[in-house]
């Protein structure tokens, strides 16, 4: 058994608060008969190798203490990446003048998919520049949202 998502990530974002570490995003999957589980954290300064490994030992403790999954499981802790989710109000709020990749739950003019710079967030939603228009979207309306900067070699 394995208590839902929502009360896993809750429980690990609350302890790992305390620590000055947010939690970016939880992902679960099953492989085979074993759950894995992907936290992606993110701290000021950016996450290092060193601390992944010291918050798999935190994050595991967690788990285990607070008996959220029963059964073997993966553990995985990672940076969120340069291509990471936004899920939060406060996330869109940060990387505004950040290019972004939006996938809507419902189409807007019947479009489900845009990519432009985030040209204002507030607690609600956010706007969207793609160099021609601007669009409002509302946070419940976002299916999946990640940053989507141009890499130069």
């Amino acid at each position: 058994m394995m208590r839902d998502p929502k009360t896993i990530e809750e429980t690990v974002s609350k302890a790992l608060e305390q620590l000055n570490v947010e939690l970016v995003d939880l992902v679960i999957q099953t492989q085979g008969h074993k759950k894995v589980l992907q936290f992606f954290v993110d701290k000021a300064g950016g996450v290092t190798l060193d601390d992944c490994g010291e918050l798999t030992d935190k994050i595991d403790a967690i788990l285990e203490m607070e008996n959220l999954i029963d059964g073997a499981y993966v553990l995985e802790v990672s940076s969120p990446g340069v291509h990471r989710v936004l899920k939060k109000p406060q996330h869109y709020q940060r990387f505004v003048n950040e290019r972004v990749k939006v996938i809507l739950k419902t189409p807007l003019n019947g479009l489900g998919f845009f990519t432009g710079i985030i040209a204002l967030a507030d607690d609600n939603g956010f706007v969207l520049a793609d160099g021609t228009n601007n669009y409002r979207f509302e946070y419940d309306n976002i299916k999946k949202a990640t940053l989507d900067p141009v890499l130069e070699f």
